[in-house]
This record gives structure tokens, C-alpha cells and sequence, in this order.
């Protein structure tokens, strides 16, 4: 029996209520008053990343490839990171919480994992292109803690992931249509850019993408177990629904959470209507636990 990082499904009607409460007040960004002390500080502080990363952004867009870099006046430039600790060029140690947006799941340069890659690397090149022992050890391992995963491919990146999977569910069924829960994030392959963060916010950020790549891409708002069920069976009548993708503890990483029961009933609702259920684990996978939301959601549904 798996252990799982969640010991109680909390209170999704109460957490929504409070969101709702607070997207309603209004915005509060640094008094205008204290945002010269606030700029001052940095300037005095973090002189040499101020000269780092203006410089960068002369061929950087931002000067930082990564949103979680960015910041006002002027990113912070990193030297160096040890377990939850960073430091910029100029000697600032920082407490980490980003975690790189969530993957550094035992703080950075784990001792151990360093010790392990440096002898990997003795012997082999980081890429070669070529089979290797290693990445089938991962595949059983992921097989073995995610049983749903019976064939494991190998992908750059999440962007990549999601692209691969609806591919395969068109192939595999013969429909077209994929459906997605508004505010997810699935990457960004053009097709998956809809609806992006925000619930019906359709392609507010999809500068540069002509409407014709959304033909096919349809939107379900979180929680709505009926309003999908509409739209699947509409579907019917146009060749039938290839997939719904979703993040299974709600958009955004879960920042807006779904109900207990929704992943069981939208998994009841894919094999009514024979069209297959993408988890979107680049978030959950490994973090929930080594089964990942979809071991979760299999031991207690």
C-alpha cells in the first residue's frame, strides 16, 4: 500500500468560497510610498545582479528564461543553491520556496543524487541518444509505483508530454475533439493555450496563435460534472470526444481544487463516451506520493 501526501481531501466549497472572496477585493501592490525604500534596498543590496541582468536583457528577453525569475525593478542573478537555501552574486541568501516551480523535491544538490550523477557521468555522456540501462530501470519503476503507465515514453518536457498524449488519444480513438477544464495548465504546444490560468478566458493569452489551432479544443469549467457531460454528449453528434485532459487536483496546480468525487465521475463520463482521461502529472507525479494523483485517486475512490 502506497503512502500519499494527502491525509484529508480539504474542504473544496469552503477553499473556492474563500478565493472568490479574495479575486473580489482589490488589489494590494506595495504603498506607493514604501516602494522607494523597497527599490533602494535592492539597488544597495543586489548591485551586482542590477548590472548582471541588465546587461542580459539586451539579448534576454527580461533577462530570464523562466516566470519565476522575473521580478521588479531587476531579477535577482543566482550563484549558488544548497538544499533550501540560494544565493545571488552578490552574497544574499535567499530562502527557497519556488523549488524551481516544484521539481527540486529534496532541496538543491541533494548530496546523495549529486553522488550518484558523478558517477554516471564517469562513464557516460549526459546524452548519447542511445538505450540505456538507466532509463529502463526508470520506466520499471515508474510502472511498478503507477500501474495505469503500461508503456513509458520519455519526454523533454511537459509542453512535449501533452502534445505526445493527444496525439496518441486521436489516433488511438479516430475522434478529434479534446477537452479541457478551464484554467489548467497543460504546457505551450499552441493547441493547449486556451482558457490558460483562467476559467473562460478562451485565447486572451494566445497572442500569435491563429483561432483555426482552437477548432478542435473545447473547454469545460472546474468542478461542472454536468456541464462536461453535455458537451461530451453534443460531441456525439459530431464524431465523438478523443479526450479530456485535466490537472486532477484542480487548475493551476491545484490552486483552485476539485471536488473529492469529480476525477471518478469525469473517468465514468470517458468510458460512457469510449474517449480516454489525460492526467496532467508534471505537477502531481511523485509529489502526492510515488503513485501520483492517479494511484491516489485509484485506492480511494
Amino acid at each position: 500500500m502506497h503512502e500519499y501526501a494527502i491525509t484529508q481531501w480539504p474542504d473544496t466549497a469552503a477553499i473556492n468560497e474563500r478565493l472568490q472572496a479574495l479575486v473580489r477585493m482589490p488589489m494590494r501592490p506595495i504603498a506607493r510610498n514604501h516602494m522607494g525604500t523597497y527599490e533602494r534596498v535592492l539597488e544597495e543590496k543586489c548591485a551586482k545582479s542590477r548590472q548582471m541582468t541588465d546587461a542580459a536583457k539586451r539579448i534576454i528577453p527580461g533577462a530570464g528564461q523562466h516566470n519565476i525569475a522575473f521580478n521588479y525593478p531587476f531579477p535577482v542573478a543566482i550563484e549558488r543553491a544548497a538544499g533550501p537555501y540560494l544565493w545571488d552574486v552578490d552574497g544574499n541568501r535567499y530562502c527557497d520556496f519556488a523549488a524551481a516551480g516544484g521539481p527540486v523535491l529534496l532541496g538543491h544538490n541533494h548530496p546523495e543524487v549529486n553522488k550518484r550523477v558523478a558517477a554516471l557521468l564517469e562513464t557516460c555522456s549526459p546524452a548519447t541518444g542511445f538505450f540505456h540501462e538507466y532509463e529502463f530501470k526508470l520506466a520499471q519503476l515508474i510502472s511498478e509505483h503507477m500501474p495505469a503507465i503500461e508503456m513509458f515514453r520519455m519526454l523533454g518536457s511537459g509542453t512535449e508530454a501533452v502534445m505526445g498524449a493527444i496525439r496518441c488519444a486521436r489516433a488511438f480513438t479516430g475522434k478529434t475533439k479534446v477537452i479541457k477544464v478551464g484554467g489548467d495548465f497543460h504546457g505551450w504546444s499552441d493547441q493547449m493555450v486556451y482558457s490558460t490560468k483562467l476559467p473562460k478566458s478562451a485565447t486572451w493569452e494566445a497572442v500569435g496563435i491563429p483561432n483555426e489551432v482552437f477548432t478542435h479544443i473545447q473547454e469545460t469549467f472546474p468542478n461542472d460534472i454536468i456541464c462536461l457531460e453535455q458537451l461530451m454528449a453534443e460531441n456525439e453528434k459530431l464524431g465523438g470526444t478523443a479526450a479530456v485532459i485535466l490537472e486532477p487536483l484542480g487548475p493551476e496546480s491545484g490552486t483552485r481544487p476539485v471536488l473529492k468525487e469529480y476525477n471518478r465521475q469525469v473517468r465514468e463520463l470517458c468510458d460512457h463516451h469510449q474517449a480516454l482521461l489525460i492526467f496532467d502529472e508534471v505537477v502531481t507525479g511523485f509529489r502526492v506520493g510515488l503513485g501520483g494523483a492517479q494511484g491516489y485517486t485509484a485506492a480511494h475512490n
